[in-house]
Formats: C-alpha cells, structure tokens, sequence
C-alpha cells in the first residue's frame, strides 16, 4: 500500500443533479476518483467491486433509503470501516441526525450543500484517511523488516539446530557404541562366571558330596583313622565354595538378580546359631568374644539367610584382623522415626583402618593395601557384600575406626522388611510319610553328580534312570513316565531349560513333579515355568528326602487312578478332578503307553476311552485280562461312542461302568470312585448283582461340557 494513492469517493444519490453538482464541486478543489451511485442497490454492487474511501450518501431516496443502504454496508466486514457522511434537507436535520448516528454515520452535510463546508469536511477525512494509510504503510513496513529480522534468525538457528544436531548424533554414536563394548564386556563377563562356576561348583560339589557321604561310613564303622582327613578336605572343599558363591552374589546384585525372600523368625536363634558358627574362627586367633544382647530379642522378618551371612561377614572380618585381643558383638533393639530397627555391632581392638582405607572398604574386590591381602588373604567381598544387602533391606552400614586402636562396625536394619513381592506358601505335610518304589527320572551332565543322586535315591528306595543329556533325557521321560525328574537347568547352551519348558508343556507330564536343580537358591525362573520344587548346589541327602516326601513321590498311600484318553484336554480335565479328591493320577495318552507302565505304576482304578489310536479301548480291555495280576483292576468307561447291544455285550463281564462323556454326572463317578478305591472287591461284587438285576448304569445330564 503507497500513502499517495488517489482518494476513491462514492456519491449515492438518486438525483442525477446533485450527483453532477457535488462531484464538479469536489473536482475544482481536490484530487478524488468519484464514483457515482443512483440507488443503494447499485452503490451495494460498486463495493463489491471497488475499493472506497469515503461515502456521501443521500438519506432519502426510493426502494432503498440512505439508512438501510448505511446499515446494508456497515454490516459487511470488508465495508464496515469506510466512513459515511449522510446527505439531507435542511429542514429534515433534526429528524434524521439521530437516527443516522444510531445508524452508523460519522457526519451529515445539509442541501443546499455549502461549497466551503463541503470541500472543508471531505478535506478533513482525507486527511484522517491519508494518516491512516501512512500508519499502515509504515507498520506493514516495520512488520516485513521484523518478518525478514525473524527469517535471519530462524535460518541461523535451523543452522546452529543443524550443526548441533550432528554433535549430537556422533556423540550419540560414540555413546552407543562405547555402550555396545560395555555390554558386551559385561555379557563375556557373566558368561566367564557363570562358565567358571559351573567348572568350579561341579568338581567341589562332588568333592563336597562325597567326603560326607565318606564321613557317615567312617562314622557308622566306627574307623576314625582317616575321619580327621576327611573333615579337613570338607572344610576346604567349603571354603573354596564360600569364596566362589562371594563372586557369585556380588555379580548377581550388580546385575539387580538377587532378591531378598523374608520370614519371620526368632533373633535370638539366629544369634546362637552365628555366635556357635563364628567362635572357632575367634578363638583360632586367641581372640576373646563377648555377646551383648537384652534377655528378650524377640521376632525379625527379613532374609534370615542373607543376615546369617552379613553377620558372619562383621565377624571373620573382625576375627581375621585381631590377634589375642577382644571382640564385642551387641544387639540393640528400639525405636527410630520410622518403625523398630535393630542394630549389630561389632567392635574390636585389631590393627584398625586408616581414613584412605575406610573409603575403600566396601568397594568390591578392595581391601585394605596390598600387603593386607598377602597377609590376611580374602577377595575383599564379605563387605562390600553386606553393604549391598543392607541396601536391599532398607538398612545401612558404618564403620569407625582408629589405625592401631580397632574398629567399629555397625549394621542398622528395619525389624519389618517390605518387599513388592509375592511369597510362595509351601505347606508341609505334617503325615509321617514313608517312601514307596517310585520312579525318579535324573538328568544331569555331571557323571559324578549323577552316581551320588542314583546312590543316595536307591538308599531311599527308588527305582532310579540317569540321562547325561537332555536328548537322552527327554528319551527317557517318555518311556518311563517317572513320578519325579530332577534337572540340572545349567547345562551349557541353556540346553536345560529348554528342556524343562519342553517338559512342562507336554500334557503327558503335566502331573509329573519337575524337580529344578539349580546352583543358585535364589533362582526363580523355574517357579515362572512351573517347576514343582528347586534343589540347591550341592544337593544334600536332607534337602532330597524333604521333597520327596513333601510331593509323595513314590508314595502309594494315594491311590493311583490311570486316566487312558488320546484327547489332552479331557484326559487333563479329569485328571485335575480326581487330584481335587485327593487322588494320585497317571495319564496315558491310548492303551499301548498304558499297558507298558502298568506293571510299574499298579493303578487301584482305571478310567478308559474306547476310541483312541494305536490301541483302542476294546483291545485294552482284552490285553488287560491275559494277565492275572491285572484281571481284577476295576476299569470305568468313558467314552463319547454311542454302544451298539452287542458291543455293551462284549463289555459287560470287563467294566464297573460305563459313562457317557456328554451325559454324565460329575458328582456320581466322583461317589463311586470312591467306593471302588475304598474297597476295590466289595464294590465289584455290588456291581455284578446291579448288573444282574437291573443292567448297566447310564446318567444323562450336561455337566462334562459345563466342567469344560
């Protein structure tokens, strides 16, 4: 827009003489481009065409006067800033003036139009409208320089953003691969330790296993001679133990696996078993130990085997480092800000710590100097160690101490720990069950391992099968059906664990206690899949018999019902109903797998599908009356096959039952099974009358597919 453009005015009147009149007057004394309008109608058409500056328009005028025509063009945004000037008689002013305000004029001139007063007002609104147009022009002119200011600036902060943005990229490149060396460095190193443990725990377990199993011969002979040696090579063979499980757990904690599994316990026990563990390392040294602890502890819930572990940190600590001196070992139980916390102190008058190795004593694989290490040996852990679970246990530790003078360790812990975890509820059977001839199915790639576990499981009576590979094993599992399988998941190429998911999907196995064998306690991988139970590195002859006798493996107390049906989802089904009646089940998939474990699993009941592959129901039944010991195992039918006469015939002197799977009730079989297992001979004899005198027993209600 150029300040010095030509002023556009538009004369509406319907008078063509006052129309010439006020443009000749208008062009003697101004420069304007004067357009001319006869009606409101036509001066509506010219500003949808034109651009106008300034409107004289007369009020009275036919069809369409100067009001309406005023408000038809203040009413249109694009028109309602033009100024307008209404043209009237004299004699009409006072009438009109307003009215035209309301309307939306800015002036009014009276006809006759006085020359003077007429040039005098149009000059004034060019003026008005020529300062308009100057502001305009001259903030349009300030809006492009600050548009163009803010170009500039925008194209040097895209190039700055651009530049940066390519630091940031080869930073991040750099990052991304000192991160790849970094995780890689950390993943050979946990391959090196989980290697060098498996190399290391496998010949020390089996160093370990032996030597007791030694020891309780000896002891049982009453041959002492070589009882001293043998306790030394278990002490040893423990120590070295102790020392690779130390790398083991600080290696876990750095990588966030270890988790903490709290119970609530008596302090005081604990205090015992620690004090009772610790006193021969103390009085090794002619070391004086005292114990100071009020007459009442009380209870704790925390991890007992990790604060077993923390205490006897503090303690060989100090034991290692005091000679014919005296060690203090305080509990404390109060009050702080947040709950009941107890303190464990131990105090000594040992060589003591300077400042420098105070900073460095809970770093791992750190001790005191060089010297230190020769000296007193260690792999600078047990600390750094028991830092870590005090952290994971909400607690804290410190230390004080003077060089020459002793030191001052103290553990402070909650007496509550809260973890977001859900616990495992084991419960016990309180029955003192004895072990029957089971079947345990071992698959471990340690030869050593695998002699001692199928020694000490025949001691218990086991009928017992090694596999030294998971090939071999998964061989064995479906040849055997054994009540438990024990696996060793840290087989290289993780080749275990895929071998427990195998197992653990397989319906054929799906009440077959998986037994994880693992060499770390706090393992919980194998509770994610479904394992049964978790046997810890080494595995001792207690910590067997417990589990054994916790699942009633091999134990022939619970009657054994064989479940034959070549269809997963029934057989399961049925299975899952008579385990929630307290009944040990076997299930094989048709009558040939049956057969080939009946000899071994002895079942009290069998429940029979007629229509199966390989060999069906009838072929069953006719193989299972060739042998005597078989003969009189109570068989129910279940089956989805409608029973021509003849084929109900053939049945009749075979089976107890025959129930229809679409049309059976649940309850029923449940009541009768049990009176067949309760009394296996009795209950045939009551059946054969029922069936001389009323015939087969049938039910016909829905609840089989309802169960499903």
């Amino acid at each position: 827009m150029s300040p010095i453009e030509t002023l556009n005015l538009l004369i509406v009147d319907d008078n063509k003489n006052n129309r010439f009149t006020l443009k000749t007057l208008i062009q003697e004394y101004l420069q304007a481009n004067i357009l001319e309008a006869d009606s409101g109608i036509m001066a509506l058409k010219i500003l949808l065409k034109e651009k106008i500056d300034l409107i004289l328009l007369d009020v009275q005028m036919p069809d369409m006067d100067g009001f309406e025509t005023a408000q038809a063009i203040l009413a249109r945004k694009k028109t309602q800033h033009i100024p307008i000037v209404f043209l009237t008689a004299a004699y009409k002013t006072e009438e009109f003036m307003q009215k035209g305000f309301e309307v939306g004029a800015v002036d009014y001139l009276t006809k006759p139009i006085d020359k003077l007063q007429l040039i005098h007002r149009i000059k004034t609104y060019t003026r008005f409208i020529e300062q308009d147009r100057l502001h305009k022009f001259e903030l349009e002119r300030k809006v492009q320089e600050r548009t163009t200011e803010l170009l500039d600036a925008r194209n040097e902060l895209e190039k700055r953003v651009a530049e940066r943005t390519a630091e940031l990229y080869l930073a991040k490149q750099k990052a991304e691969e000192a991160k790849t060396l970094a995780e890689s460095a950390n993943l050979s190193k946990s391959q090196f330790l989980a290697n060098m443990s498996h190399e290391l725990r496998t010949p020390l377990n089996a160093i370990i296993g032996y030597s007791e199993m030694l020891t309780e011969e000896i002891e049982e002979a009453e041959e002492a001679t070589y009882l001293d040696d043998l306790k030394k090579i278990l002490a040893a063979a423990k120590h070295l133990l102790g020392l690779i499980n130390d790398i083991l757990d600080i290696s876990k904690i750095e990588a966030g696996k270890m988790e903490l599994a709290p119970e609530t316990f008596e302090l005081s026990t604990l205090i015992d078993e620690v004090v009772s563990t610790i006193r021969p390392l103390v009085e090794k040294k002619a070391n004086h130990l005292t114990v100071k602890r009020p007459t009442r502890l009380g209870v704790m819930h925390t991890d007992m085997v990790k604060l077993r572990q923390m205490l006897l940190n503090l303690l060989s600590n100090s034991a290692k480092f005091t000679e014919h001196g005296n060690i203090c070992f305080e509990i404390q139980r109060h009050h702080a800000e947040h709950g009941e916390r107890i303190t464990f102190s131990v105090a000594d008058n040992g060589i003591g710590m300077t400042t420098e190795q105070q900073k460095k004593l809970f770093q791992p694989f750190t001790q005191a100097d060089a010297s230190t290490t020769r000296r007193y040996g260690g792999t600078g852990l047990g600390l750094a160690i028991t830092r870590k679970f005090a952290d994971m246990m909400g607690g804290t530790i410190s230390v004080d101490s003077e060089f020459g003078q002793g030191s001052l360790l103290t553990i402070s812990l909650p007496s509550q720990v809260h973890i977001k975890t859900e616990e495992i509820s084991q419960e016990v059977s309180l029955s003192d069950l004895l072990p029957g001839h089971g079947i345990v199915l071992v698959i471990e790639d340690d030869v050593n391992l695998c002699s001692l576990l199928k020694m000490e499981l025949s001691q218990l009576g086991y009928a017992v099968a090694i596999a030294t590979t998971p090939a071999d094993g998964a061989k064995l599992a479906n040849k055997l059906r054994p009540d438990a399988i024990l696996i060793d998941v840290q087989m290289p190429n993780q080749e275990g664990w895929r071998l427990l998911a195998t197992l653990k999907s397989d319906s054929r196995y799906s009440h077959t206690r998986l037994l994880m064998v693992s060499m770390d306690e706090n393992d919980q991988r194998g509770y994610a899949i479904g394992v049964t139970d978790c046997l810890t590195k080494p595995v001792k002859r207690e910590q067997l018999i417990s589990i054994l006798e916790k699942y009633h493996i091999g134990d022939d107390s619970q009657k054994l019902v064989m479940v034959i049906d070549d269809e997963d989802l029934l057989r399961q089904t049925m299975a899952t109903i008579l385990e929630m009646e307290g009944w040990r089940v076997f299930q094989a998939e048709n009558g040939q797998v049956a057969l080939e474990h009946l000899e071994v699993k002895k079942p009290t009941l069998i429940l029979l599908d007629l229509n199966m592959p390989v060999m069906d129901g009838f072929e069953f039944l006719n193989r299972l009356q060739e042998r005597e010991a078989w003969r009189y195992i109570p068989v129910i039918v279940l089956s989805a096959r409608h029973l021509s006469p003849s084929e109900q015939a053939r049945l009749h002197n075979y089976v107890e039952t025959i129930y229809h799977k679409e049309s059976y009730h649940k309850e029923d079989l449940v009541v009768h099974l049990h009176k067949l297992i309760s009394d296996p001979t009795k209950a045939r004899l009551a059946e054969k009358e029922e069936r001389m005198g009323i015939g087969r027993i049938t039910h016909t209600t829905q609840e089989y597919k309802a169960l499903l």
